[in-house]
This record gives structure tokens, C-alpha cells and sequence, in this order.
């Protein structure tokens, strides 16, 4: 994979603005096994995919909540994209109604475990 420095540079700027996080925090998390990945998430979600003008990050962060918790099998990843939901002005009771809304058609035990994912991010940022 040849690595783009312009989009790294645009997908460490969202990245940054929606999860709060530093582009060497992925790096870190990843680069050390998967360099490629971690310049993917970089350069083609957060550098192109989400730059497209058509859903604003708040949109975006609503349907990847909803995602990652039908999934059930990405925890981490859900606290962090509720964290950005948060952050991008998503409010906790309409985050907790994502998970609801969930349940007819994933199920009751998605929804559980999206609340509970909910409850552990909203303990962590009302203790900041």
C-alpha cells in the first residue's frame, strides 16, 4: 500500500476532531503488526471516506454506533465511536434510544450489551 501523506494529513485531523484521538494512537495501537491497517484507518476512513460533504460527523458517528453494536463482537471500537458520538454532539439519552431502536431488529442481547458499552462511556466522561 502506497502511503498518502495528504490524505494521513486530513484523516489525522478528523480523526483528532471526532475521537479525540492522535494519529500516533493508532499507530501505536496497530503499527507495530499491522502498519497497513493502521495507515488505512488513517488515510482511507478517516483521510477519504470521511471526508465526503454528504452525512456531517455527527450522522456518521450515529450510524457507526448503530453498526459496531449489531455487531456484537467490537466492544472497544463501540466505546470509542460513543465517545465520538459525544463528541459530536449525539446526547446520551439518544444513544441509549440507538440502542433501543436496535432491538427489533438485532436483538435484545445487542441492545443490552450497547447499553452497557453506553453506561461504561458515560461513567468514564462524567468522571472528566
Amino acid at each position: 500500500m502506497h502511503s498518502d501523506p495528504e490524505r494521513r494529513a486530513r484523516g489525522a485531523q478528523k480523526l483528532s476532531e471526532i475521537l479525540g484521538q492522535a494519529p500516533e494512537q493508532v499507530e501505536r495501537s496497530l503499527g507495530d503488526i499491522a502498519p497497513q491497517l493502521a495507515a488505512y484507518v488513517l488515510e482511507t476512513i478517516y483521510g477519504e471516506i470521511y471526508q465526503s460533504p454528504v452525512l456531517d460527523s455527527r450522522t456518521r458517528q450515529i450510524v457507526t454506533v448503530a453498526a459496531l453494536a449489531t455487531l456484537g463482537t467490537a466492544a472497544p471500537q463501540l466505546r470509542t465511536h460513543i465517545g465520538g458520538a459525544l463528541r459530536c454532539g449525539v446526547k446520551k439519552e439518544e444513544l441509549v434510544e440507538i440502542m433501543m431502536q436496535l432491538v427489533p431488529y438485532v436483538g435484545v442481547a445487542a441492545a443490552i450489551n450497547g447499553v452497557a458499552a453506553c453506561r461504561e462511556v458515560f461513567a468514564a466522561e462524567d468522571k472528566k
